[in-house]
C-alpha cells in the first residue's frame, strides 16, 4: 500500500473510529470538578520502566518526595505494605487488577486518585495498523480497568491541550502536564573519532507504519545518491518488512530491533546519530501527541528534521527545521543538513534549546499541594 493509500484509509478509518470509540469505556472523573489534594504520600503505579513516567513524572516526584514520602511499584510489583492513609494514587498509563483491588477496597482513605494518559487511546486502539498485542495491551491493562476505576478516579492529566480536549469530552477533570525531563534523559554522550559516513535514523514505536511508508523512497533516493550515508531504522514485523528489499544499498541500511525502554535510552545515548528523522503525519492518534521526540533526539546529539506538526511547532525553537509532508521538502531538508556541517550544529543546538525550556517547566503536579516535611 502507498503513502497516499494509507491516507486516504487513515482519513475513512478516523471517522469510524469516531463513532466506534464512544461504546469503549473512557476516563471519567467521579465528580464535575477537583479541588487540589493535600496528601501525606503519594504512590505511582506504572507497567515497569517507559518513557511516559520518565518525561513526565519521575523529576516532579524527585520534587514531592523532598517533602513526602513517594512510593513508585510496577504492577508486579507486591503493594500490601502500602499504607493508605492520605495516600495520592497517581496512574501512569496502566493498571492492573490488584492495584484496582487495592484503591477500592482503600478507596475511603485515600487522599485520591488520579491517571496520566499520553495518548488517544481509543484511537489507537481502533486503528487496524496499530500490533494487535499492544492493542490487546491497551484494551487490558487501559481501556477494562476504567470501568471499575472512573467511580474512584479524582482527576486526569494529559500532556497536550489536544488531548485535554478529548479527554474533557468524556466527563473528566482534565489538567495539561507538559514534558519535564531529567538531565540525564537529555544530555548525550561526548562524540569520538572522526567517521567519514553520516548516520540518518528514524526510531519510532511500532504503530507508526504510516511514517514508515512515508520514508521509504525518501530513504531510497538519500542512499541512492549519498555512498557515505547509512540508514538505521527501529523496526520489526511489518514495519522492518518495508525496508528489507533493498539491493545495492542494502550494507548501509540497519535495520534495529525494538528494544525496552532503557535499554533504547542507552543505545540512543552511545549509538548517537548525525541527522535524526521525526516525521508525523495527520491523523486522530498523531494530533494529541507531546513532542517528546525531541527529548530521544537531544540524548543521540542529532540534528533533526520535524514535520511542521502541532506537536512540533508549538514549542519551536529558532534553527530547527520543520517541514511539510511530502516528498520533496523531505529531501531538500535531508540534503542541507547532509551537505553543511554548520547546519547540522544549528538544528542540534535548536532541539538542545527546546528541551532546555522543558526542563524549565513547573516541578509540581496540577491538584497535588505539597505538604510540610517528610
Amino acid at each position: 500500500m502507498t503513502w497516499l493509500e494509507d491516507q486516504f484509509h487513515n482519513t475513512v478509518g478516523a471517522a469510524i473510529c469516531g463513532k466506534i470509540s464512544a461504546f469503549l469505556p473512557q476516563p471519567r472523573t467521579r465528580k464535575s470538578t477537583f479541588t487540589e489534594a493535600v496528601p501525606r504520600s503519594i504512590v505511582v503505579f506504572r507497567q515497569g520502566e517507559n518513557p511516559s513516567f520518565s518525561y513526565f513524572l519521575e523529576e516532579r516526584l524527585h520534587f514531592y518526595n523532598a517533602h513526602i514520602p513517594v512510593n513508585v511499584r510496577c504492577l508486579d510489583h507486591d503493594i500490601a505494605d502500602i499504607n493508605p492513609e492520605g495516600c495520592f494514587v497517581i496512574i501512569c498509563r496502566y493498571l492492573g487488577w490488584r492495584q484496582l483491588n487495592w484503591i477500592e477496597r482503600h478507596a475511603a482513605k485515600l487522599a485520591g486518585v488520579g491517571m496520566f494518559i499520553d495518548d488517544d487511546v481509543s484511537a489507537i486502539v481502533l486503528d487496524p495498523d496499530t500490533p494487535l498485542p499492544y492493542r490487546v495491551k491497551l484494551a487490558r491493562l487501559h481501556l477494562w480497568p476504567l470501568r471499575r476505576l472512573n467511580a474512584h478516579l479524582d482527576i486526569v492529566w494529559a500532556p497536550t491541550p489536544a488531548l485535554v480536549g478529548v479527554l474533557e469530552s468524556n466527563a473528566a477533570v482534565v489538567r495539561l502536564l507538559p514534558p519535564l525531563p531529567t538531565r540525564a534523559d537529555v544530555l548525550p554522550a561526548k562524540r569520538t573519532g572522526c567517521d567519514h559516513s553520516l548516520i540518518i535514523g528514524y526510531h519510532a514505536t511500532g504503530i507508526h507504519r504510516g511514517e514508515h511508508a512515508f520514508l521509504k523512497p525518501i530513504i531510497d533516493e538519500i542512499l541512492s545518491c549519498h555512498e557515505n550515508v547509512i540508514f538505521e531504522v527501529t523496526a520489526d514485523g511489518r514495519n522492518a518488512s518495508m525496508w528489507q528489499d533493498k539491493k545495492s544499498t542494502e550494507s548501509r541500511l540497519r535495520i534495529l530491533p525494538p528494544l525496552p525502554w532503557k535499554e533504547f535510552a542507552l543505545r540512543s545515548r552511545h549509538s548517537p546519530a548525525d541527522i535524526a528523522l521525526v516525521p508525523l503525519l495527520e491523523g486522530r492518534i498523531n494530533s494529541a501527541r507531546a513532542d517528546t521526540k525531541r527529548i530521544d533526539v537531544s540524548r543521540m546529539g542529532a540534528a533533526a528534521i520535524y514535520s511542521n506538526s502541532e506537536a512540533y511547532s508549538r514549542n519551536q525553537s529558532a534553527g530547527e527545521m520543520l517541514v511539510e509532508n511530502n516528498h520533496a521538502a523531505w529531501i531538500a531538508a535531508i540534503q542541507a543538513l547532509l551537505n553543511s556541517e554548520s547546519a547540522r550544529d544549528i538544528a542540534r543546538s535548536a532541539t538542545f534549546r527546546a528541551v532546555e525550556r522543558m526542563r524549565a517547566a513547573q516541578p509540581t503536579i496540577p491538584g497535588l499541594l505539597q505538604v510540610g516535611s517528610k
